[in-house]
C-alpha cells in the first residue's frame, strides 16, 4: 500500500492540474443579467426583457449574438425567443471618496475630476428614449457634512454634474471619509428610488457604480458591511468598478476585492496610466447596448420563474433567473341569439306538402376578463348535445340553424325544450371554453289532413274491423235470404227492425259550426309562430290591440291594417287604407277592395308575413227545412261552394 501512495499522489496532482487548466481554458463565462422585470403588459401574450451580456475581463458588451445563442425557460419549459439588439442605456453613479485625495496641495483630486469629465463626455445624456443616466455622490467625514456634493440621476442635464467639479477641485478635505456610506447611497438610488419616473427609466438601464478612491480606511470598513454591499450589488445586477488613485497610505485590498466580487473591474491610476482608465470607461460605456429578448407567455394569470441562458460565446455560457407575470385569464363565451326562453313554431304547409323550413340565427359574444382581445378559430354550437353548426366568422360567429331538423316529424303536434350550448378554445391558453346553457321551446304543428287522408288513415288502422263487418254482412245476408225463403212474414219483420236500427245512425243537420274554419299564422316577424283563429264574420288585423282583433305589434302596420271577412264558406281580405299597403302572395291589393283568400296564401303587412290556413268547412243551413227548390224555381240559386250573388238592384 505504501508503494502505491506516491502513484496516487502523482495521479491526484496531475488530475488537479488538468482540471485547473480546463477551467482556465473555458473561462468563467460572460456576466448575464436580466435588466429590471420582464415586461408582460405592453404586447401580451408576448414578454420582452432586456438582457445584458458583459465580458467580465474587459467590461465590454459582447456583440454579435443571435437567437441561436439564447435559450429561455418558463417554469422549466422551453419557449422560443426572438432576439434583437437594443440601446437601453447605462445608469452610472460616480462615487468620489474625497478623503486622502483632496488634502491641500494633493494633485490626485484634480486628476480624478479630469477622469470624471472624460467619462461624462463619453455618456449620451440627451433626454432621448435610450439616453444614459448619471449621478454624483461626494464623500466627506460624517462630522463634516457626510455625503456632499450630491447630484441625483439625470438623463438630460450633464452640466448638473459638471457644476460640482470645481467644488471637488478646490475644496480641501482633511478628514477620514466613510467610503461604504457613499456606496450604500448609490445602491439605494437604484433599488429604492422614491421618484417613480426615475424608477421606470432605471428599469431597463444597466446599473453601474464607479468609485474613485485611494482605498478604504480601516475605521470605516468591516467584513460584514462589505458582504452586505456585495450581496446587494449581485442581487440587483449592479456592476461596481473601482479606480484607485495611487499615492496614499490606505490599503487597496478591500477596494480590489469589492470590485472583483461584484463582477466589476479594479484599476490603479497613476499620472502615466490615464489611457488604461479611459480605455476601461470606453468599454463600460458599450454596456448601453443590450439584447431585447421576446418570447410568448401562454399561461394563466400568475408569477412564473424565467431563466435565460446565453450559449456559445468565446467566454463560455452564462445565465440569469428572475420572475415574469402573466395576466391571461380564460375567455368567456355567451350565446346572445336566440334569447333565453324564446319560442318558435315550425308551421306545416299542405301546399308545400311538408313543414316550412324555419331558421334560427345563432350568435355568441366573447369577453376577455384580462382585457386582451382574441378570437377563437371556431365556435361550435350544440342543441340537446347534438352538433348543429359551426362558424369561423368572428366576432359573432353567426350560424343559421335549421331548427326543424331537431326532431323527425310524426304528423302530430310536438313541443320540445331544446338546450343550446356554444363551445370554443381559448387561442392563447389552449383551454376549452363553454357558454352557459340556454333553453328555447320549439313546436311542430300537427299535419292538417283532408277527408281522403283521414279516411285512408282510418282504413289503414282499422282494416281488421272492416273485415269483421264484411263477414258479418255476408252472414246477415245469408240469414236474410234464408228467412225470406222460409217465412216471408218473419223476414219482413226482421228487415223492418234492421232498417230502423240503421236509420238511428243518421246524423242530424246542425246550423252551428263545430270550429273556426280558418286561421292566420305568423311566419315572419316579431311574433313568429303566433296564430289567430278566424271564427268571427270580420277580423281586423293591425298594430295595436286596442284597435284590432289580432295585434301584430309591428310599427310598420296601421290601425287597422287589413280585415278578413268570412262570407259563407269563403274568406276575403280587404286593405283598410293602410299606410304601407297589403300584399297577397307578393302582389299588392287595392285599398277597400275585397280579394278572395286562397288556402296557404301569404299576407304581407309591414314587416310581418302571415299564412292563411283552412281548417275545414261547415255544413250550410237550408233555407226551408226539408224544402228542395226546383232547378227552375227562380231566386238567387248558386252552387254551394261559391259565394252568393248579391240581389239585383230594384228596377226603377
Amino acid at each position: 500500500m505504501k508503494r502505491c501512495a506516491p502513484v496516487l499522489v502523482f495521479v491526484s496532482v496531475v488530475t488537479l492540474l488538468l482540471f485547473q487548466a480546463s477551467g482556465q481554458a473555458q473561462g468563467v463565462g460572460p456576466v448575464v443579467d436580466m435588466l429590471g422585470r420582464p415586461d408582460a403588459a405592453s404586447a401580451p401574450p408576448n414578454v420582452a426583457m432586456h438582457v445584458s451580456v458583459i465580458d467580465p475581463d474587459t467590461g465590454r458588451f459582447i456583440e454579435g449574438l443571435s437567437d441561436a445563442n439564447f435559450a429561455v425557460q418558463v417554469s422549466g419549459e422551453d419557449v422560443q425567443p426572438a432576439v434583437s439588439t437594443a440601446t437601453s442605456g447605462v445608469a452610472v453613479v460616480i462615487v468620489v471618496d474625497r478623503g486622502g485625495i483632496s488634502r491641500s496641495g494633493d494633485p490626485r483630486i484634480g486628476r480624478a475630476v479630469d477622469l470624471m469629465e472624460a467619462l461624462l463626455n463619453m455618456l449620451q445624456i440627451d433626454g432621448s428614449a435610450g439616453a444614459d443616466m448619471v449621478g454624483l455622490i461626494g464623500i466627506r467625514g460624517r462630522d463634516e457634512g457626510g455625503l456632499t456634493p450630491v447630484v441625483p440621476f439625470t438623463d438630460f442635464d450633464p452640466n448638473a454634474v459638471r457644476n460640482e467639479f470645481n467644488t471637488l477641485r478646490t475644496e480641501p478635505v482633511n478628514e477620514v471619509t466613510p467610503l461604504y456610506d457613499g456606496i450604500d447611497r448609490a445602491i439605494e438610488w437604484f433599488t429604492e428610488n422614491p421618484d417613480a419616473t426615475l424608477q421606470d427609466k432605471l428599469a431597463t438601464r444597466r446599473p453601474i457604480i464607479i468609485v474613485f478612491s485611494d482605498g478604504i480606511d480601516n475605521r470605516f470598513s468591516s467584513e460584514a458591511h462589505e458582504t452586505i454591499i456585495i450581496d446587494k450589488c449581485l442581487e440587483n445586477d449592479i456592476l461596481l468598478y473601482a479606480v484607485r488613485m495611487e499615492g496614499g497610505p490606505t490599503d487597496a485590498d478591500n477596494l480590489e476585492a469589492l470590485a472583483a466580487q461584484t463582477n466589476g473591474i479594479y484599476v490603479s491610476h497613476t499620472p502615466g496610466t490615464d489611457a488604461a482608465v479611459l480605455g476601461l470607461f470606453e468599454d463600460v460605456v458599450t454596456q448601453r447596448q443590450s439584447y431585447r429578448v421576446t418570447f410568448p407567455l401562454l399561461r394563466r394569470q400568475g408569477d412564473y420563474e424565467v431563466r435565460v441562458r446565453v450559449l456559445g460565446t468565446a467566454l463560455g455560457d452564462g445565465s440569469d433567473s428572475g420572475t415574469v407575470s402573466s395576466r391571461l385569464q380564460l375567455t368567456r363565451l355567451a350565446v346572445t341569439s336566440p334569447a333565453e326562453g324564446a319560442a318558435y313554431t315550425v308551421p306545416y304547409s299542405s301546399t308545400l306538402g311538408g313543414y316550412v323550413p324555419l331558421q334560427v340565427p345563432l350568435q355568441v359574444a366573447l369577453t376577455a376578463p384580462d382585457g386582451i382581445r382574441r378570437d377563437p378559430a371556431e365556435v361550435v354550437y350544440f342543441a340537446g348535445g347534438v352538433r348543429v353548426g359551426s362558424s369561423t366568422a368572428a366576432p359573432t360567429f353567426d350560424v343559421a340553424w335549421e331548427v326543424s331538423s331537431v326532431v323527425t316529424p310524426t304528423g302530430e303536434a310536438v313541443t320540445r325544450d331544446v338546450t343550446l350550448v356554444a363551445v370554443a378554445e381559448d387561442p392563447y391558453l389552449g383551454e376549452r371554453i363553454e357558454s352557459e346553457p340556454l333553453t328555447i321551446r320549439v313546436t311542430w304543428e300537427a299535419v292538417e289532413r283532408t277527408l281522403v287522408d283521414e279516411t285512408e288513415k282510418w282504413f289503414l288502422s282499422y282494416w281488421w274491423l272492416l273485415l269483421i263487418l264484411a263477414l258479418f254482412a255476408i252472414g246477415f245476408l245469408f240469414l236474410l235470404i234464408l228467412l225470406i225463403k222460409t217465412r216471408g212474414e218473419l223476414a219482413k219483420k226482421v228487415v223492418t227492425q234492421t232498417t230502423g236500427v240503421f236509420k238511428g245512425v243518421t246524423q242530424r243537420l246542425s246550423t252551428v259550426p263545430s270550429q273556426a274554419p280558418g286561421k292566420l299564422v305568423v311566419v315572419h316577424g316579431a311574433n313568429v309562430g303566433r296564430e289567430f283563429r278566424l271564427g268571427a264574420p270580420v277580423v281586423k288585423v293591425g298594430r295595436d290591440p286596442q284597435f284590432c282583433d289580432f295585434p301584430l305589434y309591428d310599427e310598420y302596420t296601421s290601425n287597422p291594417h287589413f280585415s278578413v271577412q268570412l262570407d259563407q264558406t269563403n274568406f276575403y281580405v280587404t286593405d283598410e287604407g293602410s299606410t304601407n299597403g297589403t300584399r297577397i302572395n307578393g302582389m299588392p291589393i287595392r285599398p277597400h277592395q275585397r280579394v278572395l283568400l286562397q288556402p296557404d296564401a301569404v299576407i304581407e303587412a309591414g314587416q310581418t308575413r302571415l299564412q292563411f290556413k283552412r281548417l275545414g268547412g261547415t255544413t250550410r243551413q237550408l233555407g226551408v227545412p226539408g224544402a228542395i227548390q226546383p232547378a227552375g224555381g227562380g231566386g238567387n240559386v248558386h252552387p254551394p261552394t261559391q259565394p252568393a250573388r248579391p240581389p239585383d238592384p230594384p228596377k226603377g
